[in-house]
């Protein structure tokens, strides 16, 4: 039987819907005023800046999963209401881990790291030899990353405090004073 056949059968003979699966990650009270602070600071930013979006360089990592590891844009949950459900997967099967940064005029990357495990001193060493030496020509430019922990280790926090002084965006970057550029 063919997948659409089945997906058929589903919606209109059983009423039932597709569910997607959604990632989220817990968040703490404290986070959503910081949030809502970095977004009032970043609409002042761009209402007094007509080029302040070209100056930030957006970066991120992604797992790839050797072993094919369930993509949640291709998993539905049929049922007849949201389930709710939580999907636990293997945090630690075989995969690759791949950086990339954009920034106004150029892509970065990808960035293949040699180790499976990623952790905070990989991405410190990366930032380190990688990254940091390919911008050092650009003179104003604020370094964004999200907060995951590898974002958030201590070393990694320091390395850019020193490096980038009030020039990155990031969980604990110290931004609670506007970004000098």
């Amino acid at each position: 039987m063919s997948k659409t056949t089945v997906w058929r059968i589903l919606a209109k003979r059983l009423v039932f819907k597709p569910y997607r699966i959604q990632m989220v990650q817990q968040l703490s009270d404290e986070d959503h005023r910081r949030r809502l602070d970095f977004c009032l600071q970043l609409q002042d930013f761009m209402s007094s800046d007509d080029h302040f979006l070209e100056k930030v360089q957006f970066s991120d990592e992604a797992a790839f999963h050797v072993s094919g590891a369930v993509n949640r844009r291709n998993v539905r949950i049929w049922g007849s209401e949201n389930p709710h459900a939580f999907v636990e997967h293997s945090r630690d099967s075989h995969k690759v881990n791949v950086f990339c940064a954009l920034y106004s005029q150029k892509a970065y990357g990808p960035f293949l790291f040699a180790e499976e495990i990623f952790t905070g001193m990989t991405y410190l060493d990366m930032l380190q030899l990688w990254q940091m030496p390919k911008l050092q020509n650009i003179l104003t430019f604020i370094f964004q990353q999200e907060g995951r922990p590898t974002h958030f280790h201590f070393e990694v926090r320091q390395y850019l405090n020193t490096v980038l002084p009030e020039r990155w965006i990031g969980r604990a970057s110290g931004n609670d004073q506007p970004l000098m550029l």
